[in-house]
């Protein structure tokens, strides 16, 4: 008995060791973003005015769809320096969390990678999720988190989702579950709702820009889109 006692004991303190490891690691397509290297400006401010221009352009056929890409390092680029001023943008009661770091996704076999690190007690931790979007036949978008790591742990997607949650009013100062699109983007990790019931964006001249297809490989997601009239 007390030869098996030692070796469950041996086992557990294995076992927490591995899984504090791999919770601290992490995953593999994680890479860090200078927010302020004058390089990593540059690259997202170019990147912004490149699609800016790819989505305003006149074509000859509205009808036809177009196609467009972009990789992963340039949209962690324009995410770790221009989204916090985006979202200032859309609310200005919005404040960036000083817990979060750094924000990056990964697109690779048909899926999203988002992440994010998360500062507690002056410990970095990574967080992300693995997303699948999908188009229905109504033409709404769903991202539906297939999974939820933390370093390279992976924890129940349900579980994490629900501590998101309670930390929202605590993370953000504008944030709780009751806003619309706070619900709505929770809503669409659970896989209960849509993330878009009509994935377009105006270009206020009277065309709209509708997205008809994702696909991520090779580190890049690749966007079928349609510019339409609007009515």
């Amino acid at each position: 008995m007390v030869g098996v006692t030692v070796a469950l004991v041996l086992c557990a303190t294995v076992l927490v060791l591995v899984v504090t490891s791999l919770a601290r690691t992490a995953p593999s397509w994680w890479r860090s973003v200078r927010a302020t290297d004058p390089a990593t400006v540059a690259r997202a401010e170019a990147i912004e005015n490149g699609l800016v221009n790819v989505m305003y352009e006149v074509r000859a056929d509205a009808s036809e769809p177009w196609s467009v890409g972009l990789r992963a390092a340039d949209a962690n680029a324009w995410l770790n320096t221009r989204l916090g001023q985006w979202l200032l943008n859309r609310d200005e009661r919005f404040v960036w969390p000083e817990q979060v770091r750094n924000v990056q996704v990964e697109f690779d076999r048909g899926l999203v990678q988002v992440g994010v690190e998360y500062v507690r007690d002056e410990r970095p931790q990574v967080i992300t999720a693995t997303l699948r979007p999908e188009f229905h036949e109504d033409g709404s978008l769903w991202v539906r988190a297939e999974s939820v790591s933390i370093g390279r742990l992976p924890l129940p997607a349900d579980w994490i989702l629900g501590q998101a949650e309670t930390a929202l009013p605590d993370l953000f100062a504008s944030g709780n579950v009751e806003d619309p699109e706070v619900r709505r983007l929770l809503d669409a990790l659970a896989g209960t709702g849509p993330l878009a019931t009509d994935p377009r964006v105006s270009l206020g001249d009277g065309r709209r820009v509708r997205i008809l297809a994702l696909r991520s490989s090779g580190s890049t997601l690749h966007l079928t889109m349609q510019t339409e009239f609007e009515d």
